[in-house]
Order: structure tokens, then C-alpha cells, then sequence
């Protein structure tokens, strides 16, 4: 995790769950994490069970140049990468598994923007899964939102068992988490390990 944001909102979740697998969803309080709530949004399956946006935050919606609310997770997302994509939001909604990822979008201008994406999973009742994204640009450019991302490239992700990782010590800010403290060795790039599973993204396509 490199943002101070996504350490935030996991560390607020991982508080709320209690050792349960995901909080419920009634546990969430807006004005706990006001300062992230434009880069958040809630995945929910449709009427054919893909994840779909149930809501989508002012930048997440601005970052595409369009409201999000309805529209399939993996429609913002390269067409190489959408399998995949929805793999993971389902993974996060019917196994409450956590999804941090790694991706990059481009604008029809041709500009660049990279994000981190963390998929949190929250109980909303019997046969009503529901997941809490976030998805933060790393240095957000000043164009972003005023020259639309044409799509999502996946660049990396990591399937994350909670329970593994090791505590963060928030103390008076947010500070960063050091890359190793998640990122695998070259060894363990190969292989499946207990708590990470590591996937590389699809390439990226011109458009």
C-alpha cells in the first residue's frame, strides 16, 4: 500500500470488522472517512451477477467524464483486463477476500494517470454483497477530470488476506507503508503464497 488513503480505509475497515470476515455495511460512517469519499464507490452485483457500481464518489465519476452509478465494474477497465477484473470484484463480493491493485489510465489526450485500487468486502445481509472500493490517483494531474480516461489498465494486484498483514501503526498522521511489507520477493512472484496471490495485468492497448 502506498497511499496514505488506502492504509486509512483498510486500517478503518480491518477496525470495523472486529475479526470478522467484513464489517457490516451499516457499520460504515460517512463522516469518518469524508476526506476519501470522492475517490470511493460501492460494487453490487446486477441481474446477471457481474459487479456492477452501485455508487461511485464526484472523483471517481469525474476521472471518466461520466456518472458511474449502474454501470459494470469491468467497463472502465481495457478489454485485455476485464476478465480479470471481474474475477476480482467477485472475489471480493462472495469470498470477502481483499483486492489491492495497481493500475494506469490514459486520456483520449493521450496524459497518464496511475492509481492505487483497494476492494474491501462488507456484509449487507443475506444474499446482498456488497464491497467498498477505493481508488486513488498517486499524484492526481491537474488535467484529470477535465480531460477524460478512455479506460483502466491492470497493472498489477494482490489478493490480500487481512488477518496476515502486519499492523499499521497510525500515531498522529497517516504515515506511508513501507513497499516490502506487501510487496512479494522474485521467489514468491512464481508461486502462490498463504496470504498474497500476485496477478499481472493485461497490456495496454492504444485508443
Amino acid at each position: 500500500m502506498k497511499m496514505d488513503g488506502t492504509i486509512a480505509m483498510f486500517r478503518y475497515w480491518n477496525m470495523l470488522r472486529a475479526g470478522r470476515p467484513a464489517p457490516f455495511r451499516t457499520d460504515i460512517d460517512p463522516t469518518a472517512i469524508k476526506g476519501r469519499l470522492p475517490d470511493t464507490f460501492i460494487l453490487e452485483f446486477d441481474d446477471a451477477d457481474e459487479p456492477r457500481f452501485r455508487l461511485a464518489g464526484t472523483n471517481v465519476c469525474s476521472s471518466f467524464g461520466r456518472e458511474l452509478r449502474h454501470v459494470p465494474f469491468g467497463e472502465i477497465w481495457q478489454v485485455d483486463d476485464r476478465d480479470a477484473v471481474d474475477a476480482l470484484g467477485k472475489a471480493t463480493l462472495n469470498q470477502s477476500t481483499v483486492v489491492l491493485a495497481q493500475a494506469h489510465g490514459k486520456s483520449r489526450q493521450g496524459r497518464l494517470a496511475a492509481f492505487e485500487l483497494l476492494l474491501l468486502p462488507l456484509d449487507a445481509g443475506p444474499g446482498r454483497p456488497r464491497a467498498m472500493g477505493l481508488a486513488t490517483a498517486l499524484e492526481r494531474p491537474f488535467w484529470l477530470g477535465a480531460h477524460p480516461l478512455s479506460a483502466l489498465v491492470l497493472d498489477e494486484a494482490r489478493l490480500i488476506d487481512p488477518d496476515t498483514v502486519p499492523a499499521i501503526d497510525m500515531g498522529e498522521r497517516t504515515p506511508s507503508l513501507a513497499p516490502d511489507d506487501l510487496e512479494p520477493t522474485e521467489r514468491d512472484r512464481s508461486r502462490r503464497v498463504r496470504h498474497l496471490v500476485v496477478l499481472d495485468g493485461g497490456r495496454s492497448q492504444d485508443r
